[in-house]
């Protein structure tokens, strides 16, 4: 489980960037596009704050500078990246026990909620294609079976 998660963060990092430099090829990319890209991070960061019990920086949809894109999608990674290398494999099950954004509580485990992420960011890169797709043309690839066939 330990190498699936750790293979699963490194195609979304290198997809994350896939984006990211799109965005700032454009002299002016779409607000909406850099708020998910923003939102992608900023989730990344709240996810990483209950995980690891770190002081939570930033909210969720809090617009981010194109300019600081891809500084904060190396820091999520190295951040993520390290802490996956660093658990244990039957620690991906421990129960991860949590509050969103609007107070709710939940227990969910850790495993799972590394799986969300990656989802989640999928999800929102689809919609950054579709606002892309006017704009920019070939559009970013960035299906796994694209970063199976580079690395």
């Amino acid at each position: 489980m330990k190498s699936y998660h750790i293979r699963l963060f490194e195609y979304d990092h290198w997809a994350n960037l896939r984006i990211i430099d799109a965005l700032e090829k454009l002299d002016t990319p779409p607000e909406r596009a850099l708020l998910l890209m923003s939102h992608i991070l900023n989730a990344q960061m709240v996810w990483f704050t209950r995980v690891a019990n770190d002081h939570l920086v930033v909210s969720p949809w809090d617009l981010l500078p194109v300019s600081w894109l891809k500084e904060t999608a190396e820091r999520s990674f190295q951040k993520w990246d390290s802490l996956i290398k660093d658990t244990d494999e039957q620690e991906f099950n421990k129960i991860i026990k949590y509050q969103n954004t609007t107070g709710a509580s939940f227990e969910t485990p850790l495993g799972e909620i590394l799986i969300h992420l990656t989802h989640h960011a999928a999800y929102h890169r689809g919609q950054i294609i579709s606002l892309l797709k006017p704009m920019i043309n070939p559009l970013p690839a960035t299906d796994y079976i694209v970063w199976l066939r580079e690395n």
